[in-house]
């Protein structure tokens, strides 16, 4: 009975390393034969390296992308508000003008608004006014200034006989 028994053992045992060994010859078609680094586990260290850069230079390239959008907001916000200034200043001078007719102020920023404490001092929200021109016309120049943006208004009145105001006509000035 344990001849027959290790037999069938033997037997079966047989049968089960050949199938490991078709199996075997299956897988190793799929495999870099006598390869350094599949037998070492060599290519995981340029791949993990790999995959960091690419990782490190989509991260820097969305944080690029972040600030110049951020500086370019900030920009369209500073520029709005020295269009606001300076809108803000020639009302100012056509309050004047409404009030003396014959009020001029000819020199290049005249005089200046401030919006904050120390406004026009430090460059930063403020409008510098000058009005030149005659009894029937006069000619309002406002510059806006916030930070680094500039803005230009120009406002031109007409004047009747009388001395009242009779037309505006307003314009940003360009460079």
């Amino acid at each position: 009975m344990g001849y027959v028994k290790n037999r069938i053992w033997n037997i079966e045992y047989g049968i089960w390393k050949k199938g490991l060994r078709i199996l075997g010859s299956f897988f190793s078609k799929f495999q870099i034969q006598n390869s350094k680094f599949y037998q070492k586990g060599l290519a995981t260290l340029p791949t993990v390296i790999l995959l960091g850069i690419v990782s490190l230079v989509i991260a820097v390239g969305i944080t690029t992308l972040s600030f110049t959008e951020l500086f370019i907001s900030q920009g369209n916000s500073q520029s709005s508000k020295a269009l606001f200034y300076a809108e803000a200043g020639a009302r100012d001078a056509l309050i004047k003008i409404a009030r003396n007719k014959t009020y001029l102020c000819a020199t290049t920023d005249c005089y200046t608004i401030d919006f904050s404490t120390s406004g026009c001092s430090t460059g930063n929200d403020c409008a510098k006014v000058q009005v030149t021109g005659n009894d029937t016309s006069k000619t309002v120049t406002s510059k806006g200034i916030m930070k680094a943006s500039t803005r230009i208004l120009q406002a031109t009145v007409t004047l009747d006989t009388d001395g009242a105001i009779t037309g505006t006509t307003w314009s940003e000035v360009t460079n």
